[in-house]
């Protein structure tokens, strides 16, 4: 993280103000881009920053491709502005280095990759999807970038990086798992669903009794039964076409970093904006549009502003965002390639 830090402390030493309207300012540009590039990729339109067009191949502000999508997403994004949290950043830099992936350019998707898992290591999450796809460029750039940023910390701190690395081991890996409502993964989800443990202000819904250790066990064995699932999907509908297929299985991997990641306060399920605008546009003539409506009416009305800050977290720890975003990234999977 200090890759990113290091400078944005630099830059605060010149203005506390103006580092972050910079940043709020950037996110809202980044996130407006994500919303761009996925549907000129994807549907073949522009989005243009209007209230309205009468160019077919533009979708304007109050076209349902955007708005809908935009307006059930919203409390994900309110959650990530509210927190200055850098993931809308990452998700973007993920999409580029897909996108330089798709032009062959493999140094400068693997490079960026590199540098937004070295500041947050959870799209690590992509590279074995990219050895699966065979992308080896793309991944041997990525493991090359890894270890460059990492020496360039190490340099940085010079003889203190050891122990700080210790520390972080200590404080994020061996000791990383919060139960707590406010980690929204599956990890912590089956934590209080499987052990003595309060996710909420001394409440328990506990089924079982296990040991936290048993229920990272038990965590570990449904994330690879779902990798498992989603890799065979993906497999089977190898024939398609190639490019298009790389760029949804992408999108998709992307989407489950939240449940699959130890650790993940509600501004990370952001990663799913892009699937939710690809399934709205493939489901929103079907009966099959409310397998999509549900689970983000669930995700977006379990805001504190719908029903207050001690009902909102029960539903936190009940794992409604956390189940609602699972459900939806195997919605994706089956919905956007499977070709049967």
């Amino acid at each position: 993280m200090s890759i990113a830090s290091i400078p944005l402390h630099w830059l605060n030493e010149v203005s506390f103000v103006g580092i972050r309207l910079v940043w709020l300012l950037s996110m809202l540009a980044t996130y407006w881009l994500i919303f761009k590039w996925t549907i000129s990729f994807f549907i073949t339109k522009e989005l243009v920053f209007r209230l309205s067009t009468q160019n077919k191949n533009e979708i304007s502000l109050t076209n349902p491709l955007f708005l809908l999508p935009f307006l059930l997403t919203l409390r994900i994004f309110i959650e990530k502005i509210s927190n200055l949290q850098v993931n809308v950043s990452i998700l973007a830099v993920c999409i580029l280095s897909l996108i330089l992936t798709l032009k062959q350019k493999h140094f400068w998707a693997g490079i960026l990759l590199a540098l937004v898992i070295s500041t947050k290591v959870y799209p690590i999450i992509l590279i074995p999807f990219l050895l699966f796809k065979r992308e080896f460029r793309t991944t041997l750039w990525t493991i090359i970038g890894l270890g460059l940023t990492h020496v360039a910390v190490l340099f940085y701190f010079g003889d203190g990086s050891t122990a700080l690395y210790q520390q972080w081991y200590t404080k994020q890996v061996a000791d990383g798992l919060q139960c707590i409502h406010y980690n929204q993964s599956l990890w912590s989800f089956f934590c209080g669903l499987f052990s003595d443990t309060s996710r909420f202000d001394g409440w328990y819904f506990n089924m079982a009794s296990l040991t936290i250790s048993q229920t990272k066990i038990l965590t570990l064995s449904v994330i690879g039964s779902i990798g498992l699932w989603v890799s065979y999907i993906f497999y089977k509908n190898r024939d398609q076409e190639q490019v298009q297929v790389l760029a949804i299985q992408w999108l998709i991997v992307l989407s489950f970093i939240p449940v699959f990641s130890p650790l993940a306060w509600k501004c990370y399920f952001v990663f799913i904006a892009p699937i939710v605008i690809l399934l709205y546009n493939k489901l929103k003539s079907t009966s099959n549009k409310w397998l999509l409506y549900i689970p983000l009416f669930i995700i977006t009305f379990t805001s504190e502003i719908f029903l207050g800050n001690t009902l909102s977290d029960v539903t936190e720890s009940l794992g409604f965002i956390t189940l609602s975003s699972l459900f939806i990234s195997l919605l994706a999977t089956y919905k956007l390639t499977n070709t049967s």
